[in-house]
């Protein structure tokens, strides 16, 4: 009986040590923001932010936020993560985009547009008027 209460005491400390968790990295999957989080602890509780409902990953996984952000878009994106030989991401260039995309900064892989055939110097002179007039 006091085994079982002892093997309770410490399983109710290990819960109870880390309640709010590491800092991490988390992402508003609408805006495609990404931002470094910490919960805080009780006296200090930091609510997480609305919309940011995606853990990106804790903050040692990665070199710095601007390479969490970059991270999570490549994958939210379906690009190709870049790894080296320690399968871990490389630092600069990460994504690789699949055929018909590119990346951007801000967005991840985006869909190329399909260009339109030859614009004429009509075309191109009323598109600016109406430009004008919008």
């Amino acid at each position: 009986m006091c085994f079982l209460l002892v093997i309770f005491l410490f399983n109710l400390v290990i819960v109870n040590s880390q309640p709010f968790g590491p800092p991490t990295y988390i992402a508003d999957p609408e805006k495609m923001e990404c931002r470094y989080y910490f919960a805080g602890n009780e006296r200090h509780f930091n609510p997480r932010p609305e919309n940011y409902t995606i853990d990106i990953g804790y903050t040692t996984d990665f070199e710095n936020e601007g390479h969490a952000c970059e991270f999570w878009r490549c994958i939210y994106t379906d690009g190709t993560v870049k790894v080296d030989q320690n399968q871990r991401p490389v630092e600069n260039d990460l994504c690789v985009c699949n055929p018909g995309h590119y990346w951007d900064d801000v967005f991840g892989c985006v869909k190329l547009k399909e260009q339109q055939g030859p614009i004429t110097f009509l075309q191109l002179i009323l598109g600016w008027i109406s430009g004008i007039f919008r």
